[in-house]
């Protein structure tokens, strides 16, 4: 080869395999930029009630629990027997009070 002249197959000249993996890479990360890297994560909303019931009869514990389920309800809560836990008992079958723990996604 004439003084000069640089052949065609020069080690560092780009390959196309070279630059395919540079524009896709970059290509990924503004996607992954604008479309944010972490994924949307739902807030919860977590929320006590305290159900007290009395009875005559020995329904006090079914009335502790229907007196938290209704405040669940009036909370927001659409399906307090899915969304919340019984975290704590007390009582006899003449007077009861319950905890209830409820959580949904806001």
């Amino acid at each position: 080869m004439a003084a000069g002249r640089r052949s065609p197959a020069r080690d560092d000249a780009p390959t196309v395999d070279g630059v395919f993996r540079k524009v896709t890479t970059g290509l990924v990360a503004a996607a992954l930029l604008l479309a944010g890297a972490t994924p949307a994560v739902a807030e919860t909303y977590t929320n006590e009630f305290r159900g007290e019931g009395s009875s005559s009869f020995g329904f006090a514990w079914d009335y502790a629990r229907w007196d938290a389920y209704d405040q669940a309800l009036a909370d927001g809560f659409t399906d307090p027997y899915d969304q919340c836990e019984e975290t704590w008992t007390f009582g006899s079958i003449y007077w009861a009070i319950v905890i209830w723990e409820c959580t949904r996604e806001v």
